[in-house]
């Protein structure tokens, strides 16, 4: 485990979801999450590109939206912190509803 694994918030669960992100008051647009903890996701799939430091809002299922700052990106994939922790009832909700199969 790396260092930067130990200093997480909270242990992240890996997941493959649908969600919309939003840029700007009319920049909306298709993205899926994979892991996801308290304190942040990832984005794996989307056409557009992300920046470190950019703010976004992210709509996951029918809840309110989660208001993010990209931290990292890496290629195609780009890491996101949530201005406020998630809930741990939550994040274990969308855990075991979108969990990513295992074994396959």
């Amino acid at each position: 485990m790396t260092d930067s694994e130990n200093d997480r918030l909270a242990s992240r669960h890996p997941v493959l979801l649908q969600a919309r992100c939003r840029k700007t008051r009319w920049h909306v647009f298709p993205v899926e999450l994979g892991d996801i903890s308290q304190g942040g996701c990832s984005i794996l799939g989307s056409r557009e590109s992300f920046m470190p430091g950019e703010e976004v809002q992210l709509r996951i299922a029918n809840f309110k939206p989660i208001v993010a700052h990209v931290r990292w990106v890496d290629g195609n994939v780009a890491g996101v912190e949530f201005r406020s922790a998630l809930s741990k009832a939550l994040i274990e909700e969308l855990g075991r509803t979108y969990a990513m199969p295992t074994g396959l």
